[in-house]
């Protein structure tokens, strides 16, 4: 018992190293770029109120999707208390800056598993919450792009055609209906339990009885849900912007589609390329981008660095919040029903 005690406080430290690490070198990334920005004699006036309404926003799309969370695990064998299924989403997201992003998955699934999931149910839930938010971010992110207004256009050697230009925002939205539709093939339901299926093999007890009941209704819960998600999100991001100019209202929801279509896009491609921790640096790049013809480039770079410190501040505080909330759980009286050891079907 002491043995596992001492486990479980170990793995938790070394997230919070990691986590920490992180927090403090995305400042140190920020306050370099503060001080680039000095010499560009950009001015910024910085409002900690408006970041904090970013944080705010940002925290409502993650609880967006963990509702999605607690409707695939409504719609398995093992439900859990939706509070419950909300703590464990947001603490783990504070795994994704592990490299690799399975801490997520452990975190989520052994603590959902405190409230009575199986692991494995918990597991897969896991995954298809995340590529349903995918998908919807590279739908939302081509919407957006398409309604982004004029855009620069990017000269490309063609091996026929040679030097062509081609509209920035034409080929970001191409590229986000392509992941979106991709992501969209992956989670339909009768693609995704094949998945499942020979995906979770090598599990212990995670059998056809253990997988969540996939269905287009649930799909499309996530699908709204994630939208959701993903328009709170863009809005996270202009309260940053809001935070560092006196830009108007008008002046801003004039980007709020570009804004939106950057941020779901970058996290998309932050998720694909999933060596880097939490998608650093992939997803800032990508942002950075995708917000200059609109911001100005000086301003597109501290903004999307500042979101991303809001961002880990905001998980960390959310994760103080809801840590104390059920920590022991409340499993079931009577026990679980043993997992089958059959094969799939």
């Amino acid at each position: 018992m002491n043995r596992v005690r001492w486990r479980k406080r170990l793995i938790l430290a070394v997230k919070v190293v990691v986590a920490v690490a992180v927090v403090w070198g995305v400042g140190r990334h920020v306050l370099r770029t503060w001080s680039d920005l000095k010499r560009h004699e950009l001015v910024l006036q910085v409002s900690p109120a408006y970041l904090a309404v970013s944080g705010l926003l940002y925290l409502v799309g993650l609880t967006l999707c963990a509702l999605f969370y607690d409707d695939v695990l409504k719609a398995s064998p093992t439900p859990i208390p939706r509070l419950a299924a909300v703590r464990a989403y947001l603490i783990s997201h504070l795994g994704k800056y592990v490299p690799g992003k399975a801490m997520v998955v452990v975190m989520r699934a052994g603590m959902s598993a405190q409230h009575g999931a199986r692991g494995a149910t918990a597991a897969i839930a896991t995954f298809y919450e995340t590529l349903v938010m995918m998908a919807s971010g590279g739908l939302i992110a081509a919407a957006g792009f398409a309604m982004g207004g004029p855009s620069p256009l990017a000269t490309v050697n063609l091996p026929v055609l040679g030097a062509t230009s081609i509209p920035v925002f034409q080929l970001a939205s191409l590229g986000s209906l392509g992941l979106g539709l991709g992501f969209l093939v992956v989670v339909w339901p009768s693609v995704f339990r094949r998945i499942a299926l020979v995906a979770s093999l090598p599990i212990p007890g995670a059998g056809p009885d253990a997988l969540p009941r996939f269905t287009k209704r649930l799909m499309a819960l996530g699908l709204a849900r994630a939208s959701l998600s993903w328009l709170a999100l863009g809005l996270s991001q202009l309260a940053v912007v809001r935070g560092l100019t006196p830009w108007g209202y008008r002046e801003l929801l004039a980007t709020y589609p570009l804004v939106v279509a950057s941020v779901a896009l970058a996290t998309v491609a932050g998720f694909v390329i999933a060596v880097f921790p939490g998608g650093l640096g992939v997803r800032e790049g990508v942002l950075m981008y995708a917000l200059g013809p609109a911001l100005g480039v000086d301003l597109a770079v501290v903004a999307a660095l500042v979101l991303r410190l809001v961002w880990v501040a905001a998980e960390f505080v959310a994760a103080l919040a809801v840590g104390p909330l059920g920590s022991r759980g409340d499993v079931p009286p009577n026990p679980l029903p043993q997992p089958s050891t059959s094969g799939s079907s």
